[in-house]
């Protein structure tokens, strides 16, 4: 981990479903989705790469739902660490957590999980300045 992005307002996207991004849904669930909601990240500590993720349209914080195992939004922040080798793809997870945000497929609306980090390029995210 030797990569942090600083913070700012991004667009998250899925690295295996490129056309797939972070998006809250009515219900609070995060999915995949063809349009992007702009996402605040606030670094809490570069070194660590640990910082808070929060959905400026929803007003809501993007949190891991730990006893559901899914990516929901909620009033209170939870700090994620944002794990990366290369300062791009880069696996969001609480700290010292192995289960990372997982996207299953590419189908629109696709519920954002929580999983033990799988072989497949699905766990990683790219964030793209909004």
């Amino acid at each position: 981990m030797s990569h942090m992005i600083p913070s700012g307002q991004y667009k998250i996207k899925n690295v295996l479903y490129a056309d797939r991004y972070v998006y809250m849904s009515e219900s609070g669930e995060v999915v995949g989705h063809d349009v992007g909601q702009v996402i605040k990240v606030d670094v809490k500590d570069k070194a660590q790469h640990l910082a808070t993720l929060y959905d400026t349209a929803t007003k809501l914080y993007l949190a891991i739902d730990q006893m559901g195992g899914k990516v929901k939004g909620q009033k209170d922040a939870q700090v994620l660490q944002l794990s990366s080798d290369d300062g791009v793809k880069f696996e969001i997870h609480p700290k010292d957590f192995n289960d990372v945000w997982f996207l299953a497929d590419g189908g629109n609306w696709t519920t954002i999980t929580a999983q033990a980090a799988p072989p497949s390029d699905a766990k990683y995210w790219e964030f793209e300045q909004a």
